[in-house]
């Protein structure tokens, strides 16, 4: 008989899409390849939930409507496992401290802004247990039968931070993000409508909503006079993603700032599908968040040949290793550094054409970068993660 699961997720998932959801659709998807019997539901919906062997909920850091759902789904006896989709946000946080809050305004200026976050940083993580925030993330953690993170920095992130004693990691399943092979295997070929379109290749590329997470603005601040190659005119940078609904204010500076610099093009929204190509087209995709784990854009960028450049904050370094260029977002000269290295080194961009071949003909990839991309195909596929999920699934059970 087939196993029947519930996944459940955050009530405003339809509206607003980000990675939980890709998550739990791509997560749906592999189970019914794999002979489940899958229903998806909002965490509001699950009172009278249907029958199941098995349930799944998403996302801890939406932690009321996650530990509601999972407290009607514990007094109703069902196995119940968690992907815990966590990376505190406590560097960020600084950022607004030390504009709003006059006492970390001023250990900032007196201090530096480095040491002022590593003060704040531990002021926060020892006052947190007093919350009822950190307090349904624990209990959440603890009831789960199973928990599956997206890698194993994430799973001693959360042992740390919640005080979990050693036996938490008995129950952890790392279950990595991936990609859909099928778009990258062989590799893309990169995008001519895109080029004729744009005029554009061999650019500096991010794909996410505009967000201060993202960090938009430190990319173009820190690429203000980046020159491009045998132009006067600064080096191209293509933005793809919608605004944050929470914060459109962000989206409306980073338009404004990027109308200054010049060169700066911001598209709203692009189908999935034509993104390898993009991909293919650029020549770094850069994404210095305030968190990654590790960011699905870096991986589908990197399996399509691009150099990438992520943040080192976060699980990046699980999924990319040696093979990516590592910044701190708050960190201008150090996203340039990171950048220009990207540019420099192999593989990336379509380049010159060869006399005689198609002018969207592709350079053959660098090691380095074949490598990371083997390894993507390899061991960071949404194929794997339904295996090791429904994996996870079994141990519950039993």
């Amino acid at each position: 008989m087939s196993m029947r699961v519930l996944l459940v997720i955050r009530d405003d998932a339809q509206k607003t899409l980000g990675g939980d959801t890709i998550q739990l659709t791509k997560t749906r998807e592999q189970l019914e390849q794999l002979g489940c019997v899958v229903v998806a539901r909002a965490a509001g919906e699950v009172e009278a939930p249907e029958r199941c062997d098995l349930a799944h909920v998403f996302n801890i850091q939406t932690f009321e409507s996650s530990w509601a759902a999972m407290e009607s789904l514990l007094r109703k006896g069902v196995p119940t496992v968690l992907s815990s989709i966590y990376w505190d946000m406590l560097d960020h946080w600084f950022e607004f401290a030390a504009r709003d809050t006059p006492l970390w305004r001023a250990l900032a200026r007196t201090m530096g802004p480095r040491a002022a976050r590593g003060v704040y940083v531990a002021w926060q993580r020892r006052k947190a247990p007093r919350t009822r925030e950190w307090q349904l993330q624990r209990r959440l953690l603890e009831s789960a039968r199973r928990v599956l993170p997206n890698s194993q920095s994430e799973a001693d992130l959360l042992r740390a931070t919640f005080a979990l004693n050693g036996t938490f990691h008995d129950k952890v399943d790392v279950v990595p993000n991936g990609i859909d092979p099928a778009q990258y295997d062989p590799p893309p070929a990169p995008s001519e409508w895109f080029r004729q379109q744009y005029g554009l290749r061999d650019f500096v590329l991010e794909v996410g909503r505009l967000s201060p997470v993202k960090n938009q603005i430190g990319v173009i601040e820190a690429l203000w006079d980046l020159p491009a190659p045998a132009q006067r005119a600064p080096a191209p940078i293509v933005f793809i993603g919608q605004p944050e609904p929470a914060a459109p204010e962000y989206a409306e500076r980073c338009r404004a700032l990027g109308a200054k610099r010049g060169n700066v093009f911001f598209i709203d929204r692009l189908p999935h599908a034509e993104l390898p190509g993009v991909y293919a087209l650029a020549k770094v995709h850069v994404l210095p968040s305030w968190r990654e784990t590790p960011g699905l854009a870096s991986l589908e960028a990197a399996a399509a040949g691009c150099n990438v450049v992520t943040t080192s904050i976060g699980s990046a370094r699980d999924y990319f290793g040696e093979h990516a260029w590592y910044c701190y977002p708050d960190d201008r000269a150090a996203i340039r550094r990171a950048v220009e290295a990207a540019i420099a080194a192999p593989g990336g961009g379509v380049g010159e054409p060869p006399s005689g071949s198609p002018a969207q003909a592709p350079l053959a990839p660098a090691p380095r970068q074949t490598e990371l991309r083997n390894r993507i195909l390899r061991e960071f596929t949404w194929r794997k993660a339904g295996e090791a999920t429904l994996a996870s699934y079994r141990k519950a059970l039993q």
